[in-house]
This record gives C-alpha cells, sequence and structure tokens, in this order.
C-alpha cells in the first residue's frame, strides 16, 4: 500500500512538473536575431557572388544571341524567346523558392537551384534545334536560377537587421558588376572556344554557385519571454470608444511611407501593433524549429533601411522587434509540408488585388516590364547595325553596368533628402529612362550610345532598387511578402511575353527603332501610373490631417473652445 501512494505520488509530481513546463514555455518565443555581421559578412560575399554570377549571366545574353541565330538559322522572335523564358521563369519561381527556403532551408534550395541552372544551361548546348534550347535554357534554366537568387535575397534579411540597408546595397551591387563584366567575359569565350563551350564554361560558373550556398547557414534561436504590451500605449482614454471606428479606418488607409510625418500616424501604428501583442497571448508560442525558418519574418525580404519602419521605430530593442514581426500561421491539421504551403499560398494571394493601391503598383510594373529587357538583349546589335566593331558594342553592355552600380547605392541616400520619397524618386527614373529610350532612332553614332546606356542604366536603378520599399510603403509590413510575390509574379508574366514580341516587331519592320521606342513609352506610361498613386498618397494624407483633427476636438473639446 505504502509503495502504490510513493508510486501516485511520484506520477503526480511527474505530471506537475510537465504541466508547469508546458506554461512555462508558453510564456517564452524563440527568436532568430542576426548578428549583423561577423559571420554574416561572409554570408554577404556569398550572395553578392551568385548576384553577380546570376544576373551577370542574363543581361550577358544580348552579346552571345547573335552566336545562337546563326546557328539555328531562327529570326530574332525566337531568339529572344530564350531570354524571356529565362528571365520570365526567374521571376515566376519566386513564390516557390521562397516556400522551399521555409520548409527546406535557403542552403538546400539555393544548391538545387545552382545545379538545376548550371545542368540545364550546360547540357543546352546539345539541343538540335532552338525549340529545345528555349525549354533547357530557358524554362528549366530560368526555374533554377530563380531557385539560386532568391536565397541570396532572403540571407540578406535573415543576417542583417540595423544594418541591412548596407547590406542590401552590397548585395545588389552584385548585379551591376555581373553586366560589367560577365558580357566581355562571355564574348571573349565565345570567340576562343566557340559558342558550345563557351556556354558550358558559362555554365561551369552557375555550377560554382553551390559552393557560395554552402555558407547558407541557419542562425541558432534564442529563448524569451513573450511581449507583454506596456499599459501607456494602450489607453481608453487617448483613444475612446467615439474614436476607434475613425482610428481604425485611417490606420487602413494612411501609407506607411514617412510615418514619422504625422502624429496620428506613429500612435495609430503603435495600437495596431499592441492589439497584436494582446491577442498574441492567444496564439500559440513560436516553437524552436519555426523560429529558423526565414519567411515567417515579415520583413525578411524587405530590401530597404529597416529603421525607417514604423514597426522597428516602436521597439526599443531588435529582438522585440523580431519577436513581433515573425508571424507562424496557426492550422488545425498540421502537415508536413505546412512551412511550404504557409508561404506560398501567401506570397499568391490574389486578394490583394482588391487594394487598389496594389492594383495599380502591379499595372505600373507591368507597363516597365516590357521595355525592361529591350536595352540588354537590342543594344549590342543596334550598335552592331551602326558598324560599330564587336568588341565595342558589347561594351555598351558593360556601360549599363558601370552607371547602375553606384545608383543602386545612391538611391537609399536620395531618399533622405527632404521631399525625395521613394515614389518620386522612382517615378523621375522611369521618366527620365523612357524620355532617353524613345528617342533610339536618334543616337546613330557610338557616343550617343555610349551615353544613352550611361542614362538608362542610372535611372532605370533607381526603379529597380526602390520598387520593393514602395511596395511596404504601400501595402505596409504585414503584407510585404504577400505584395512583393504578386508583384513579381506579374513582371514574370510581362517578361515572358514581352521580349518575343520586340523580337517579332523587329523581324517585321526590319530594325529595332519601334522595339525601342516602344520601350520608351511603356517606362512612361509606368512613370504616370506611379504619378497616380502620389497623388492618392497626398488626397489620403490630407484626409488623415482632417480626421486627426476631428479626433483631437472630440479628445479635448474645451482646448478647441479657447
Amino acid at each position: 500500500m505504502t509503495v502504490k501512494s510513493e508510486s501516485k505520488l511520484d506520477l503526480d509530481t511527474d505530471y506537475k512538473e510537465k504541466a508547469s513546463q508546458v506554461d512555462n514555455d508558453e510564456e517564452y518565443d524563440y527568436i532568430t536575431v542576426p548578428p549583423d555581421g561577423g559571420f554574416g559578412w561572409i554570408v554577404l560575399i556569398a550572395c553578392f557572388m551568385i548576384n553577380l554570377i546570376v544576373d551577370g549571366f542574363l543581361y550577358s545574353f544580348g552579346a552571345i544571341s547573335a552566336d545562337l541565330g546563326k546557328f539555328y538559322h531562327c529570326e530574332e522572335w525566337a531568339v529572344t524567346l530564350i531570354l524571356s523564358l529565362a528571365c520570365g521563369f526567374y521571376l515566376l519561381s519566386a513564390p516557390v523558392a521562397a516556400a522551399l527556403c521555409n520548409k527546406w532551408s535557403c542552403r538546400t534550395t539555393g544548391a538545387i537551384g545552382s545545379i538545376l541552372a548550371g545542368l540545364a544551361v550546360g547540357i543546352s548546348v546539345c539541343s538540335p534545334n532552338i525549340y529545345v534550347m528555349c525549354l533547357l535554357f530557358g524554362l528549366i534554366g530560368g526555374i533554377g536560377m530563380g531557385l539560386l537568387y532568391l536565397p541570396s535575397i532572403i540571407m540578406v534579411g535573415y543576417y542583417f537587421e540595423g544594418k541591412r540597408a548596407i547590406a542590401t546595397g552590397i548585395v545588389t551591387a552584385g548585379t551591376g558588376i555581373g553586366s560589367i563584366i560577365i558580357p566581355p567575359i562571355s564574348r571573349y569565350l565565345f570567340n576562343a572556344f566557340g559558342w558550345k563551350y563557351g556556354l558550358v564554361i558559362l555554365s561551369v560558373l552557375l555550377l560554382s554557385c553551390v559552393i557560395c550556398c554552402a555558407f547558407m547557414l541557419p542562425l541558432k534561436p534564442m529563448r524569451i519571454r513573450r511581449n507583454v504590451p506596456s499599459v501607456d500605449v494602450i489607453d481608453d482614454n487617448v483613444f475612446s470608444s467615439k474614436t476607434t471606428s475613425v482610428v481604425n479606418h485611417a490606420a487602413v488607409i494612411v501609407p506607411s511611407a514617412n510615418a514619422s510625418e504625422f502624429y496620428a500616424e506613429d500612435k495609430i501604428k503603435k495600437r495596431s501593433r499592441t492589439e497584436s501583442a494582446l491577442s498574441s497571448k492567444s496564439r500559440q508560442s513560436i516553437k524552436a524549429e519555426d523560429a529558423v525558418r526565414p519567411l515567417y519574418r515579415e520583413d525578411v525580404l524587405y530590401q530597404g533601411d529597416t529603421r525607417d519602419l514604423p514597426e522597428y521605430r516602436s521597439h526599443n530593442d531588435i529582438p522585440s522587434y523580431i519577436q513581433d514581426t515573425t508571424k507562424v500561421p496557426e492550422v488545425v491539421d498540421k502537415s508536413k509540408m505546412k512551412a511550404f504551403w504557409d508561404v506560398f499560398l501567401s506570397m499568391t494571394n490574389f486578394d490583394l488585388l482588391k487594394d487598389r493601391k496594389m492594383l495599380i503598383i502591379c499595372l505600373a510594373n507591368i507597363c516597365s516590364m516590357i521595355g525592361y529587357y529591350t536595352p540588354y538583349a537590342f543594344i549590342v546589335k543596334v550598335a552592331s547595325s551602326e558598324g560599330v566593331p564587336e568588341r565595342s558594342a558589347v561594351f555598351l553592355l558593360s556601360v549599363i553596368g558601370f552607371s547602375n552600380t553606384p545608383t543602386r547605392f545612391l538611391s537609399g541616400l536620395i531618399t533622405k533628402i527632404p521631399y525625395m520619397t521613394p515614389l518620386l524618386v522612382n517615378n523621375i527614373g522611369l521618366t527620365v529612362a523612357g524620355i532617353a529610350t524613345f528617342f533610339i532612332p536618334l543616337y546613330n553614332t557610338y557616343e550617343l550610345l555610349i551615353f544613352y546606356c550611361i542614362i538608362w542604366g542610372g535611372f532605370i536603378a533607381f526603379h529597380v532598387s526602390l520598387s520593393p520599399v514602395i511596395i511596404c510603403e504601400m501595402a505596409g509590413l504585414e503584407r510585404y511578402s504577400s505584395a512583393l510575390g504578386l508583384t513579381m509574379m506579374f513582371r514574370g508574366i510581362t517578361s515572358l511575353i514581352a521580349p518575343p514580341i520586340m523580337g517579332a516587331i523587329r523581324d517585321l519592320t526590319g530594325d529595332f527603332d519601334i522595339p525601342f521606342i516602344v520601350s520608351g513609352m511603356s517606362f512612361i506610361l509606368s512613370a504616370l501610373i506611379h504619378f497616380y498613386l502620389m497623388w492618392i498618397n497626398h488626397r489620403e494624407k490630407i484626409q488623415m490631417k482632417k480626421q486627426q483633427n476631428n479626433i483631437d476636438l472630440q479628445i479635448n473639446p474645451i482646448a478647441s473652445d479657447v
């Protein structure tokens, strides 16, 4: 009898200890805090090299496309179809790449992409016709490059927070530097070894990115107590029940850009985030296995300065900010592929198109992508048609890279200038790039073509580098990954269609003037749509000021009478 009672006592004690441990676990979250340096710089170099090789390879297509056209005896549209498939699926694969990174890790996803792209491009030299070349080089190679590229962007946000802007600038500079050095290298390899052996050597470069992916190690999660909202932020005396609906309405319509300009917006942001913290008591705690999954962090794909985000400024330290911006969707029936579907369904959420601003952004990006690849695909051939030697013609692609690289760094600094918002700088860049492209028929000398490449490469970089910032401002951080995924999908679809059409126009007209004129018009149209978005923002800010004045009158009517 004594033995049984002691045994029962031990079981009760064990049960209480386990129950207490569960209760304690529910009071803690696991998060990964970016080191903002250290081994992160090694990861940064690896990501830089991936951007250099992948983007440099794609942007050098104009230097090697003539060899493919001659070998397969095909028209311009068919050759350009290879580039359009590669670039299109490179962008369209973003939701799948992000979901695989969340499920398997960036390291594994990037390695698969590197092997897939390298083998597809290498084997494509055996293609019996241009259509098999499109399948291998374009479709499969494009998917592989997409699976390789996106992990390099994710890892920057995963390893850097306070220094995110600097880290992103360094990595994306790889794109510009790649477009400087890869085109002349490609042309040299094709001339020295023939296009087949030259393309095989370039495919080895893609395969070598596996080495870079090996450095994409997951961070070790740390355990911290779950957030408890501070009393001073939620104050029913400040935000009374009479004004709650007004405040919530303003929180929806106000863009997150330049949030510090308005006192009301800051209070609204803090309130919404704190309400989220209150509701977090009902959600499950963040487990260690979910903490290391990068795409559960809302800002991991953000390429701007995180210190400008209202969510970042409303926290005293980085761990609490990461804790509040790490969201793991809850489901009743968990599956082994939950981590995959969480991200994939989020990045393909077409419900966002019900938001007028997101619809405008997608439309504007469709217009800009209509002409984006035209200079990369045709500028070398335009120069050759003017009697420019091959080596000098290929150098034009490098000129684009020379002007593109510093602009990517400067774009963030320019937006710090008063009144120079990211949207305005983006619009200026698109307008100037569009006007310069529209007048391509007037550039009948090599010097003028160099001038065009400097202008276009420099100003289009504003659009490329600031687009993620604009998307975040319009959609908000909580919906940023979904908005970015949709935008990349629309860009990818446009990239599939536009380049072959431009090639077909060239086949019908016999020159490249009309493709460049159409491209210039598409840039200008994209700028006009973005200007319309600026007008909408301006109206909403005026409306928000009026609402804040009404709130102030309701809070302190005596002061208003005085």
